[in-house]
């Protein structure tokens, strides 16, 4: 068995063994040409020489590479080594299983907004003939910008096949019909899809008591009452008492939570209320803050009174004054700004027209000067003469290079 396994990973370089689960073992390493990070998981029972059961593997592995989902973790490779099945994916960068994040807290919308990217890849499983049966949140990955992955399609199917009998763990995000040892349908992952979002919710796993799920808004009062009993009904004990698949439950929670909607344009929002598309409260503006769709307010909201700093700033000319020494006070009509529409069309009738401004007289505001005299300027002092000849020294007279020359001389 070893040295099929050997054989199975010997193309794969920067191999690490990860752990090994009861059905399988998983590696992780990198594909020697492309250099893809991925997962290896081999199953450790042999298919046998049943041509029946090689055949179904055959169909199931073809299966498995035809998901293709932007939730899914692509599957890069699912074969066999001398009878020994195993599944090769592509390894989640970036990114961290759900299971460490439930102890953190989730609003409303994030945790539905989670549920539904895995209830999508679920959906589209399902279209191409593969149940997951073993959803926890230790098969959800999520990355750093939000995308959610669900992983080990098919993998499930591949231990049946090969006749692995896994022992389910007490897992309560599993149905009670699989941890009876149970087949897996499209109900069970309506359970598993049901008890992850009810973990996110209230932090804490589906709490049963006689028979009855307490409801996630006793835990958490953001959780909307309409939700509460979706979720409720997706987490019956009985199978047929839950929705039918995982489409039919999307449907219902999505008519409760916050999934996407068609949108009619400018349909009606009362400020703090809801967005019609995104479901995001205590909207006050014209656009959602989440969606950025256009909200179109009620007739009696726009009708409402404008204070006085809504009201546009009107701008117009004034008149100033201009002081000329010796000249007196002339007037200067000056244009500052002239009048100007701040909207048009059908946002202009929004607006009040603009107030008339009073019209003032200059020459009433600055004193009649024409009979007065023009201000006067004194004569400035007449400069004081300075003979400069008589202030400055004498100069010392100059040696002649003469005397100079004779001085040395007589030396």
């Amino acid at each position: 068995m070893r040295d099929l396994i050997r054989q199975v990973v010997s193309g794969y370089k920067s191999l690490k063994l990860e752990g090994q689960e009861e059905g399988y073992v998983v590696f992780t390493g990198q594909e020697s040409d492309t250099r893809q990070a991925v997962s290896i998981k081999i199953l450790p029972r042999l298919l046998g020489r049943d041509p029946q059961i090689a055949k179904q593997f055959q169909g199931l592995a073809r299966t498995i590479r035809q998901l293709n989902h932007p939730n899914i973790a692509s599957v890069r490779k699912v074969g066999e080594e001398s009878g020994l099945p195993y599944i090769v994916t592509r390894a989640i960068e970036k990114a961290q299983p759900l299971a460490a994040k439930l102890d953190q807290p989730w609003a409303v919308d994030t945790a539905a907004d989670v549920v539904m990217q895995v209830g999508h890849a679920l959906e589209h499983a399902y279209n191409k003939g593969v149940v997951h049966g073993t959803l926890t949140p230790d098969n959800v990955v999520i990355q750093e910008d939000g995308r959610v992955f669900v992983t080990d399609f098919g993998l499930n199917e591949l231990m049946k096949l090969v006749g692995v009998q896994v022992k389910e763990a007490a897992s309560p995000f599993l149905s009670p019909e699989r941890m009876a040892g149970g087949s897996a349908d499209a109900r069970d992952d309506v359970y598993s899809l049901a008890a992850i979002l009810y973990s996110l919710l209230s932090k804490r796993t589906p709490q049963v008591v006689k028979g009855e799920v307490l409801p996630p808004g006793r835990f958490n009062s953001d959780v909307p009452e309409k939700m509460d009993a979706v979720i409720v009904k997706a987490l019956a004990q009985d199978p047929a008492d839950r929705y039918p698949d995982v489409k039919s439950f999307l449907a219902a929670l999505g008519a409760v939570t916050l999934a996407p909607v068609v949108v009619e344009k400018g349909q009606l929002v009362t400020p703090g209320g809801r967005c019609p598309n995104c479901g995001a409260r205590d909207q006050a503006g014209r656009f959602c803050r989440k969606c950025g769709v256009r909200l179109k307010q009620r007739e009696a909201e726009k009708a409402q009174p404008r204070s006085k700093l809504d009201e546009p700033i009107q701008i117009t000319k004034i008149d100033v004054g201009h002081v000329q020494v010796g000249e007196g006070v002339r007037v200067y009509e000056t244009t500052i700004a002239q009048p100007m529409m701040v909207a048009t069309g059908e946002l202009s009738a929004e607006f009040p027209r603009p107030l008339e401004m009073p019209k003032m007289d200059a020459e009433s505001l600055w004193p009649a000067m024409g009979d007065e005299p023009l201000i006067a300027m004194p004569e400035p002092p007449a400069m004081p003469v300075i003979d400069w000849a008589e202030i400055a020294p004498d100069m010392p007279e100059v040696p002649q290079i003469e005397d100079i020359v004779i001085g040395r001389e007589s030396d």
